[in-house]
């Protein structure tokens, strides 16, 4: 009986020693859901905000760093994936514990309780003490005729101190920043483009012109 007893506390004791090594800040990255895949859909397009490949990155996760983690945004889902490049389905983070995200030279926070915005993903186009602007990105799955496929709905969202506005024209920016209506910038051909480098004129933002 006694020899029973000890047989069972050791192995308590291996079963806790072990999870405490699966309690890892790796492993606990990890652990969630399985992110979505789509192989019973034929569809043009893409689900993932700008390519299907993973990239790496940095992340701010839990009030931990990590450094050279593959990453990429689900913008049909909202869903932002980790890959631990084992050959596994990538895993989707927990939006509770996430903080921002940087890879493919975009970075993404995740928004709640700001008015008038969706909690959701969010990606910073700029920002400094005084303004930020972000960009949302929503891909829908439609069928038109007899070709299915994700359709990208894009927005853009400026604060300036406790001012909000979305924005539809670069021109509404300037209602921000009348002195600078006749502003003089190289434009970029898109109107993302062209808001970056109006704010980086205005705040004078190296190699900015």
């Amino acid at each position: 009986m006694r020899l029973r007893l000890v047989f069972t506390f050791l192995t308590l004791v291996s079963l806790v020693s072990m999870s405490g090594q699966d309690l890892s800040p790796e492993a606990l990255l990890f652990r969630g859901k399985v992110a979505s895949s789509y192989p019973y859909m034929k569809y043009t397009g893409i689900y993932y905000a700008y390519s299907m490949e993973y990239k790496e990155g940095t992340l701010k996760y839990n009030h931990k760093l990590y450094e050279g983690v593959h990453l990429n945004y689900n913008a049909h889902k909202g869903e932002m994936c980790v890959d631990n490049g084992n050959g596994m389905q990538p895993i989707v983070l927990n939006e509770k514990y996430f903080e921002y995200c940087e890879f493919d030279g975009k970075k993404f926070v995740y928004l709640t309780g700001v008015e008038p915005l969706e909690d959701g993903y969010y990606q910073v186009l700029f920002e400094n003490s005084e303004a930020v602007l972000y960009k949302r990105i929503i891909k829908h799955y439609e069928a038109r005729d007899v070709n299915k496929e994700f359709i990208e709905k894009v927005s853009y969202h400026f604060y300036k101190g406790d001012q909000y506005r979305q924005l539809k024209t670069k021109y509404q920016l300037f209602k921000f920043y009348p002195e600078y209506k006749n502003l003089r910038y190289k434009e970029q051909g898109t109107m993302e483009g062209d808001l970056v480098v109006i704010l980086g004129k205005i705040y004078n933002v190296e190699g900015v012109r």
